[in-house]
């Protein structure tokens, strides 16, 4: 809405990626409503629901918007095949790849190591001060959500720079379905999967 793409959100398969959102939404509300346990009898319905929702964005992603990527996929491998021409430094892009995947990874830990220092600290806090749980799980998912939304609107405004304002759309709603059903139905269950380990 804020970067006026309301019309291009008429596509089925926008819609129904829009669905899927609002039922990764639904689902955590729903078991807290219910008072389901994130336990391990509810891991293999997340990986159930994990592939079904996959397989679901795959398909209608193929049925309703085959057209419209291969019009711009077609305009951005065009540009790939130029810049290829151009570049003569591949043995560079091959270092950057084993550096970026290098830097993610030890990201990867010390947001762990950060994660589990962060947990005890937060459960120290709620016992002193007498916070709800709930209250401070809310407030740290908004806080650690802000640079994805930032990234999501940003990712939007360089394709309405490019014209390609249809695909910003379709990543943009890609982009919020898959980090949504990666942190319910993957981060969970591994969450779950480790937290079964320890106790064990």
């Amino acid at each position: 809405m804020l970067n006026q793409n309301q019309k291009r959100l008429k596509n089925k398969a926008l819609k129904i990626d829009i669905g899927l959102v609002i039922c990764t939404i639904i689902i955590p509300i729903a078991m807290k409503i219910l008072k389901i346990d994130f336990n391990i009898t509810i891991v293999p319905l997340f990986i159930i629901l994990f592939i079904f929702f996959y397989y679901l964005n795959f398909k209608v992603h193929q049925f309703y918007l085959e057209n419209v990527k291969n019009n711009l996929n077609q305009r951005n491998n065009i540009k790939k095949i130029n810049n290829l021409k151009k570049s003569k430094h591949r043995k560079l892009k091959i270092f950057k790849i084993f550096a970026y995947s290098a830097i993610l990874l030890f990201v990867g830990i010390i947001l762990y190591i950060v994660g589990n220092k962060l947990n005890s600290v937060l459960s120290n806090l709620c016992n002193i001060f007498k916070i709800p749980e709930q209250l401070v799980g809310c407030s740290l998912g908004i806080i650690t959500s802000i640079p994805e939304l930032i990234t999501f609107f940003e990712a939007q405004k360089e394709y309405n720079r490019k014209e390609d304002k249809e695909l910003g759309v379709i990543e943009a709603t890609n982009n919020l379905l898959t980090s949504n059903i990666l942190n319910l139905f993957v981060i969970q269950t591994i969450s779950i999967m480790i937290f079964i380990s320890n106790l064990l």
